[in-house]
């Protein structure tokens, strides 16, 4: 039977020290930044390289821009939800920078998706030139500015002929880190997705039906857990929120992969009752400051009430999920495995882990 607690874990009470790794991107907590300037100036590299023009082939014609409006770069170039583009990515990004670059959800757009789609050759020939001009533009930490200007010309000095250039391999602030997060965690949810479309398609109507009830309510859990459960303190708390998320909603996977397998939950009578008193003792002992945040970490009492009201929900919505697609399984050992699982994601926040 799969744990979550290991997965949660890692992320509780978290503080800002050190460096970890999130997916592929190394992140630099702000106790460390200083020891990792880049080693050019980046705003002289910029002023180096003087004026390049916008390559009027590779804009937008005007009657491709009423098609574009609205459009979303991002989207476009990695296929979220339309198909990988390189070319109408590249098109609207030239809009999206027309329109102001100083919009949060540039990020990965504008400016900064145009410098990927250069230095990566992606639907254009490759031009560092212009990668380093677009690079110039986005707007961010400087030591990040700087590394990012540095690694280009390391890129261009190379040759370099890869198609992997990221924004994020040069991350350094608490915004790139939630931005990055979020970028890994859309990638991957695109293969999750497939996962459960490949495990529920021979499934009947009702069951799917079912099934859309329980994503329903395991999403209510998992955002407000992510939100309420995950200490998130410092620049970096976007990026511990959404892997947060992400690891709840893996391990949602692979323990439906688990059942589908037949490996369902085991439980001796009494392990029901025995996981609620658990519950229902720990839950007493967090709420009983109810105005004092927990070990000096955003985590409150009020916070991990809000996300149990959530969970109950959850655990109720798998439970009736449970009865209508494995009508093998006793709705005891649903609720004795949920409870328990949730008894160890709360134990974390107890000095003593009792």
């Amino acid at each position: 039977m799969l744990s979550l607690s290991p997965i949660i874990s890692r992320f509780q009470g978290w503080k800002l020290t050190g460096t970890f790794v999130l997916g592929s991107v190394l992140l630099f907590l702000p106790s460390e930044i200083c020891s990792q300037q880049a080693d050019v100036d980046g705003r002289q590299e910029c002023v180096r390289l003087g004026p390049i023009e916008d390559p009027p082939a590779d804009l937008p014609s005007p009657d491709e821009r009423p098609e574009l409006a609205g459009c979303s770069s991002y989207d476009l170039y990695f296929g979220f939800g339309v198909p990988a583009d390189s070319a109408k990515a590249r098109k609207c990004a030239f809009i999206e920078r027309e329109r102001g670059q100083k919009r949060p959800e540039l990020v990965f757009g504008g400016a900064g998706l145009l410098a990927m789609i250069y230095a990566n050759g992606k639907g254009v020939p490759r031009s560092f030139d212009l990668a380093l001009k677009f690079a110039c533009e986005v707007e961010g930490a400087p030591a990040e500015n700087a590394r990012r200007i540095e690694h280009l010309l390391r890129l261009q000095q190379e040759s370099w002929a890869g198609e992997n250039f990221n924004l994020c391999d040069d991350a350094t602030s608490g915004l790139m880190q939630g931005w990055c997060a979020k970028l890994r965690e859309d990638l991957v949810q695109v293969k999750r997705a497939k996962k459960l479309d490949a495990i529920t398609q021979t499934w009947t109507p009702e069951e799917q039906r079912a099934f859309k009830e329980l994503q329903s309510a395991a999403n209510a859990f998992f955002e407000s857990s992510s939100r309420n459960e995950v200490d998130l303190s410092g620049t970096g708390r976007a990026a511990f929120e959404i892997e947060a998320e992400a690891c709840l909603r893996d391990a949602f996977l692979e323990a439906l992969n688990r059942f589908e397998r037949g490996q369902f939950p085991r439980y001796k009578p009494g392990d029901p009752a025995k996981a609620d008193a658990q519950l229902d003792a720990l839950h007493k002992r967090i709420q009983s400051a109810p105005n004092k945040p927990i070990e000096f970490t955003t985590v409150t009492p009020e916070g991990i009430l809000s996300a149990q009201s959530a969970w109950l929900r959850y655990r109720e919505a798998w439970i009736e999920f449970g009865k209508l697609k494995y009508p093998s399984v006793p709705p005891e050992a649903w609720r004795a495995w949920l409870t328990q699982e949730r008894v160890k994601m709360l134990q974390v926040w107890i000095p003593d882990g009792t």
